[in-house]
């Protein structure tokens, strides 16, 4: 399965040629990472689902936590903050799990990608 959900990716990867510099994170979301975060798909390649509050809240808990391991805490900035921060080195590297680094979003920015995380975590 894993294998699978590694070569979708990199299909996707290099299938999209759209950029996202000006899209807001659900524009972005909807363009790169619908198919592995979206509610109907997120279980079955083990990502949390955009807008499930617990799976986002336990996913920024275990970055701070993880922040707070590597020292990397800026005092002067919200717990939340932090844990963003945290998400999207995240993001930028991929995962073990098989997420490719920045999702299938290479044209993606820091900026691009704070905005999907924050979609992603919200009720919105």
């Amino acid at each position: 399965m894993r294998i699978l959900y590694l070569i979708f990716s990199f299909v996707l990867f290099f299938s999209f040629s759209l950029s996202a510099e000006s899209g807001s994170g659900k524009d972005i979301f909807d363009r790169y990472c619908t198919v592995c975060h979206s509610p109907g798909m997120a279980s079955m390649f083990g990502a949390p689902a955009a807008q499930d509050l617990s799976a986002w809240n336990e996913r920024k808990k275990l970055a701070y936590d993880r922040a707070v391991e590597k020292n990397s805490i800026v005092a002067d900035k919200p717990k939340d903050w932090n844990s963003i921060n945290e998400l999207l080195e995240t993001a930028k590297s991929g995962t073990d799990k098989g997420m490719p680094p920045k999702g299938t979003c290479s044209d993606c920015t820091d900026e691009n990608l704070v905005s999907v995380i924050e979609f992603m975590s919200s009720s919105e």
